[in-house]
């Protein structure tokens, strides 16, 4: 199946014959003067760590430069996001989805209420299918990769005779099935839908025990089943946050999905029954919602090419009559599935236009066009199932499969590709009409996925919010609208608003046990504080000037004039309050009820007395030292040795605030928002570390 996307890979300078018309040159690299600038894009970052020294790269479609962009703009302005401070060495994490690691913290994915230790338990095939019923509630509709009838049987034999009637392939499958159905049992609210206790044997005790049941079934020879179980695998491993791991054992199921051939449409070939077309099929799909996802969440290339696949959609087969066993008969409960594949395909033309690396990017206005018309074509086409119409009494049949959840996954699907669509705009070095539009666009998108997502919660519906992405989704929504209100574009009674359903949403995702959603809420909560000292101080506020065209060039600096100076004594002086604490617990149950006690520290910390808001350029404002920068005077308070507070965990480290962040020095193009007296960052942590992480040791 060609992708639309194909076209947008070819090297713009090599290329007199581009059909869409003459474009700009690119910028040279050994010249910047006399030579246009490039198009607003984004840009990734390598990694060092500070533990084993092997760098790792985090791509720019993870929305990490804009994230550290907006957090200098409220760090060199506001004190509520000066308290960052250098970590220990001993507490740099590995790739987990643990922010940080205390001593209480452990590898074990479960409390142990949840499950039951019993040497010898037992239980019936009815126990079965009630611990895995949230799986196939939540989950399979959306990737409908197992045959139900057979999962059932390989459930039975476990039922009857144990463990022994089982091979390594069904044990992961069933374990895979168990993780998952256990890790959504967190949200649900009604006591009547919790399952009890599940025996331990039952499911993945650490991520290094998923892995080592991926290696054993590895070993065996290459079929339907082995994917199938490596694929449920990675599913469990993306349910609990850890994306590292899942994109790594992703690497394996796509390479082994080409040696079974499921890159090629089984409709093709007359080998197959009709059975085995449709799961191949439904497999396949799955397995390509999954990798565009985590290209994506990652910033890392596509593992699936368009123009290496043709298989068919499940709604809309065209090499059925080459089959022995005829047309495939409408199966209405693959329509989401179907609209989740085509979108994971838009997806990939977002990444493969906004993303892709400079030497290759064709990012122009004609291409983002085709992109934003397949886009809305995608969303005329599942309009109609996501808000049904009633016509009479045969209309709720056809809904069948779709029901309020998955209606809110395709809308916020469709607001999430809107972001990644117009995110990287506001990258422009001097902002101008393409800025305010995009701009615009993702404060819409923001408010409007923030209100489904909130009204959904306020329903109490039965099937939780379990997608994985709902996390960073949410968290950008509320990241674009607290600077949309900083910038003045936005009232910041409707940021702080809009901030609040963001929290609660990231609560009720917090249940799940990952650490990552209570460290965003504690970020939030730091900027809610900042947007707040500058509601009440007014007209006192020193702010950067309104219109976008003053903000300084790569190339400039900023002057310090009189009044900004006094300003940064003060804001120096008041450089340690507002001490955040985030959380150790990965289970959210532990949650300690001081954790926002920083935040209302801050709160009556920040006075107009004290607290001028700035646009300064003083690497002191940003240094983990004294008022006075000297190394002599760390602070050594518990936060501080314990770890980074949660600005900084979000947004960075500031540990080496004398050395400017400037991409443009390892070889990229200069970066868009470079203000090189104001971004003193180190690229060793950041927002990216959070939920796409695993332990060090299983690399």
């Amino acid at each position: 199946m060609a992708s639309p996307s194909s076209v947008s890979s070819r090297v713009e300078d090599h290329e007199p014959d581009w059909q869409y018309g003459p474009r700009p040159k690119r910028r040279k690299r050994d010249s910047t003067v006399g030579t246009s600038k490039p198009s607003p894009r984004e840009i990734g970052f390598m990694r060092e760590s500070q533990s084993n020294g092997s760098a790792s790269f985090l791509g720019s479609s993870s929305g990490i430069h804009f994230i550290r962009h907006v957090y200098n703009v409220f760090a060199r302005r506001s004190a509520d996001l000066q308290q960052t401070k250098a970590r220990d060495k001993s507490s740099v994490p590995g790739e987990d989805d643990r922010l940080q690691r205390g001593p209480l913290d452990t590898d074990n994915l479960w409390l142990p209420g949840e499950l039951d230790f019993m040497p010898n338990p037992t239980y019936t095939f009815e126990d079965l299918v009630n611990w895995t019923r949230h799986y196939f509630e939540n989950w399979h509709p959306i990737f409908p990769c197992l045959h139900a009838p057979t999962v059932l049987k390989s459930m039975e034999k476990l039922g009857h005779h144990g463990f022994s009637a089982l091979n390594q392939t069904e044990l992961t499958i069933i374990r895979s099935i168990m993780s998952i159905s256990l890790d959504d049992n967190r949200q649900i609210e009604k006591a009547a839908s919790k399952v009890g206790p599940i025996p331990a044997s039952l499911v993945f005790s650490t991520v290094q025990h998923v892995m080592q049941d991926i290696q054993s079934i590895l070993a065996e020879p290459t079929t339907l089943p082995l994917l199938q179980a490596t694929f449920l695998a990675q599913l469990a491993l993306t349910s609990l946050l850890r994306l590292n791991a899942a994109s790594r054992v992703g690497g394996v199921i796509t390479r082994t999905a080409f040696h079974l051939g499921l890159h090629r449409c089984p409709g093709r070939f007359s080998v197959f029954t009709t059975e085995e077309v449709e799961i191949r099929r439904r497999l396949f799909w799955s397995i390509y919602c999954l990798e565009r996802y985590l290209s994506q969440a990652l910033g890392i290339p596509l593992g699936i090419r368009d123009d290496d696949i043709d298989v068919c959609y499940p709604s809309d087969e065209q090499h059925a009559a080459a089959t022995s066993a005829g047309p495939l008969p409408d199966d209405h409960r693959l329509r989401l599935l179907s609209h989740l594949a085509k979108f994971a395909r838009i997806r990939g033309l977002i990444l493969e236009l906004r993303n892709k690396s400079i030497l290759h990017s064709h990012a122009g206005a004609v291409e983002a066009s085709h992109v934003n018309g397949e886009l809305s074509q995608w969303w005329n086409e599942v309009y109609d199932d996501v808000d049904p119409v009633d016509e009479g009494p045969s209309s709720p049949g056809e809904n069948l499969g779709l029901g309020p959840y998955h209606r809110l996954l395709l809308k916020v699907l469709r607001h999430e590709a809107i972001i990644s669509m117009n995110r990287p705009l506001l990258a422009a070095e001097r902002p101008g009409p393409e800025y305010k539009n995009a701009l615009q666009t993702c404060i819409e998108s923001s408010r409007t996925l923030l209100a489904d997502l909130k009204k959904y919660l306020l329903r109490s519906a039965d099937v939780p919010l379990t997608w994985p992405s709902f996390t960073w989704t949410t968290w950008m929504a509320c990241l674009i609208l607290m600077y949309a209100s900083w910038e003045g574009e936005l009232p910041v009674t409707t940021a702080l608003k809009y901030a609040k359903m963001g929290v609660s949403v990231l609560e009720n995702l917090a249940l799940r046990g990952s650490s990552w959603p209570e460290t965003c809420i504690e970020a939030i909560k730091g900027m809610e504080s900042a947007l707040t000292s500058t509601k009440f101080l007014g007209t006192e506020v020193i702010r950067e000037n309104t219109s976008h065209a003053s903000r300084p060039g790569p190339g400039e600096q900023y002057t310090k004039t009189p009044d900004r100076s006094a300003a940064e004594n003060i804001i120096r002086q008041s450089n340690s309050i507002g001490n955040l604490s985030a959380s150790h617990d990965r289970v959210p149950s532990a949650r300690q009820d001081n954790q926002s006690l920083g935040t209302q520290n801050m709160n009556s910390a920040l006075s107009p007395s004290a607290v001028h808001v700035v646009d300064s350029g003083d690497p002191s404002m940003l240094s983990p030292y004294t008022t006075h920068g000297n190394p002599t005077d760390v602070t050594t308070d518990s936060q501080c040795a314990t770890g980074q507070f949660p600005a900084g965990l979000i947004f960075g480290n500031v540990a080496n605030a004398n050395a400017p962040f400037h991409p443009g020095i390892s070889g990229q193009d200069q970066f868009p928002f470079s203000d090189p007296s104001s971004l003193f960052m180190s690229d060793m942590w950041s927002v990216a570390d959070g939920p796409w992480m695993i332990h060090g040791d299983l690399v």
